[in-house]
């Protein structure tokens, strides 16, 4: 008898994830730094947050694949179009956009010239002289003065990137996960599944401080 196998990374994601928290959490970031979190922070947090984001890139092939996409959606059409199309009601345009501009500018390893000086605090920036520039998605959505993108307030200098954008990309994911998830339990069906942190098998939305989804 010949089977089906669909190559979804998905659920593989969130134990590696949650081992990388637990390791990101024993050290101290730079809260005070206006240039960097950290060199351990910003190693750890920019790789949870690449991980992240490809979770949810991972599920949503799965939901090209369920709703039968077109072989040019499948190839051509990004996800921060495709989930916005697909659902006239879907809540986190916005959002999923920023995320991917941080994915974009670590992956991408955007590329920014501070200046700065020491001060009481740690590190002060004097200047900031971007040298890459965005797409579309980038001008649309990031305040260029503040380097930060508009909505989530995420950093768009890649060594600054720490606890904060980690906390707010693995909210932004879940919760388009169970937006998912509520459509179509065969499209992504992630709340019934629990993984080890910290010692405790919890749903992945109580690691990183959501409410227990009902399963």
């Amino acid at each position: 008898m010949i089977n089906d196998l669909v190559t979804i990374i998905g659920n593989s994601y969130f134990e590696p994830i949650c081992t990388l928290l637990e390791r990101l959490d024993r050290f101290k970031e730079h809260e005070k730094s206006d240039v960097q979190s950290g060199f351990y922070v910003n190693g750890f947090s920019v790789s949870i947050c690449l991980l992240a984001v490809a979770c949810l890139e991972s599920y949503v092939m799965r939901v090209r694949f369920v709703r039968k996409a077109s072989q040019k959606d499948i190839d051509k059409t990004p996800v921060v179009r495709y989930l916005p199309e697909l659902y006239q009601d879907f809540p986190y345009t916005d959002d999923l956009n920023e995320i991917y501009i941080l994915r974009d500018i670590i992956i991408h390893n955007h590329l920014w010239e501070l200046g700065f000086v020491y001060n009481g605090n740690g590190m002060e920036l004097t200047n900031a002289n971007q040298k890459s520039s965005g797409d579309k998605k980038y001008l649309a959505h990031v305040d260029v003065n503040k380097r930060k993108t508009i909505k989530l307030d995420l950093t768009v200098n890649p060594i600054k990137v720490g606890k904060t954008e980690v906390l707010k990309v693995l909210q932004t994911m879940w919760k388009i996960l169970i937006f998912l998830e509520k459509k179509d339990t065969n499209q992504c069906c992630v709340s019934a599944e629990h993984y080890r942190y910290k010692g405790e098998m919890k749903q992945f939305g109580e690691v990183v401080g959501m409410p227990k989804t009902c399963t």
